[in-house]
């Protein structure tokens, strides 16, 4: 394989696994209220912005490789792990409220 074809599978792989991240955040964005609290809201606007900038990052000659496919990859085995938290699209209550302070 060449080096230009090389390039075009990372780059395919890399949007392969960050189109599924797209799609999971924006779910779940997409299913908060205005309870949710603001910082796990921020969380998944950032993974909205950040899986879609890395997808189309060849687009502005940044070519994935290795550590790409393996921070992708890590975040969406994190979002498959945590979904049973997000049953029937309602956000877990640890994202709705803080957590209790002190030992229980």
């Amino acid at each position: 394989m060449g080096q230009d074809s090389d390039k075009l599978l990372f780059a395919l792989l890399n949007f392969a696994i960050c189109a599924p991240i797209f799609s999971i955040a924006l779910c779940r964005l997409n299913s908060m209220g205005g309870a949710v609290i603001y910082r796990v809201r921020s969380e998944y606007a950032f993974y909205v912005g950040a899986a879609f900038a890395s997808a189309f990052q060849p687009l502005w000659d940044e070519w994935p490789r290795w550590g790409s496919l393996a921070m992708a990859g890590a975040l969406l085995i994190g979002l498959l792990c945590s979904g049973h938290a997000w049953r029937k699209d309602k956000p877990p209550t640890t994202a709705t409220e803080p957590a209790p302070l002190g030992d229980q």
